[in-house]
């Protein structure tokens, strides 16, 4: 592999913090679950299993391989399962026109571990693949658009907002001086830009890790769809229903803590204070946990039900 070995070995997925959601959500048989951003199956499954015999889970994605994988996971449950092929705000728009009440709507945001370890797709910097980072092959810009095509000034912002990127200036301008000779194609290419730019320093993370998370970010709109995700999903949520939120980096979880918090001041209760964390024992079994941070807000109305807990 050209540009030497990055630090960075994949892994089978494993849902993010499936215990604490369950808990914090009051799971119970009867319940109707959204999952808009279902991946591999990993809460669904654990949904079904705690709201035995009659919770029913809608399962949602915009990566139809993701749908794929989840339909094989929740097999032996098919029949309390529907799926839907969709980003969430087109997905939670559908719902609603049909009148669908959920009593809890789960968004695990960011890029999951099986789009990580499939080369092809683009998302990773571990090897060189062509720059892709759709989770929809529906959708046309790609990170090819982004790179060759943003200006400097565009590309900085997003590295800054998007990536937490210190040093956004300095890498938005070895992209654009790279480009007026030849033109991103591969994972590789970027990878490289950034490691000349900053350096190639060792450690845990890669100089290039930040803009990468940055460029899959504005490909797929993750940030503009999650402000309308949580005001459909609010919506969608019968009363005394839960929304429940892991963000994965400081963008993401400022705009659930704002977006929560708003929702307290207008008579919506905070199940979470804080953001909830997961424990030193998941952390160490699953390394793409340590950044996520969990939010639960419940609707106003119904029965209150199981207190939810305090970061």
């Amino acid at each position: 592999m050209a540009g030497g070995p990055v630090v960075e070995k994949p892994e089978r997925h494993l849902p993010v913090m499936a215990g604490d959601v369950m808990a914090l959500t009051a799971a119970a048989p009867g319940q109707i679950f959204v999952d808009l951003t279902v991946g591999a199956g990993g809460h669904a499954s654990a949904f079904l299993a705690s709201s035995a015999p009659t919770g029913r889970v809608i399962a949602c994605d915009r990566d139809a391989v993701a749908l794929e994988i989840a339909e094989r996971t929740l097999a032996a449950e098919s029949g309390r399962v529907r799926f839907v092929h969709a980003d969430s705000v087109s997905a939670l728009a559908l719902l609603a026109q049909e009148g669908c009440r959920a009593d809890i709507v789960l968004a695990d945001l960011g890029v999951s571990s099986m789009q990580l370890d499939d080369a092809d797709r683009g998302f990773s910097l571990r090897v060189d693949a062509a720059l892709d980072m759709r989770m929809d092959p529906r959708q046309k810009v790609t990170a090819v658009d982004i790179l060759n095509h943003w200006n400097r000034t565009d590309l900085t912002q997003l590295l800054r907002e998007a990536g937490d990127e210190p040093r956004a200036e300095r890498i938005a301008e070895a992209i654009c001086e790279r480009r007026r000779s030849r033109p991103f194609r591969t994972t590789g290419d970027l990878r490289r830009v950034v490691e000349d730019a900053l350096g190639r320093r060792g450690g845990r993370i890669h100089p290039a890790t930040r803009t990468f998370q940055a460029v899959r970010i504005g490909v797929n709109r993750e940030l503009e769809l999650l402000r309308a995700t949580l005001d459909g999903a609010l919506e969608l949520l019968a009363p005394g229903g839960r929304l429940a939120v892991i963000a994965f980096h400081s963008g993401e979880d400022r705009l659930v803590k704002a977006f929560m918090r708003a929702c307290a001041g207008q008579g919506h209760e905070l199940v979470t204070r804080g953001a909830v964390k997961p424990g030193r024992d998941e952390q160490r079994v699953n390394r793409r946990s340590r950044s996520a941070r969990l939010r639960v807000l419940r609707k106003a109305g119904g029965d209150a039900g199981v207190p939810g807990g305090e970061a």
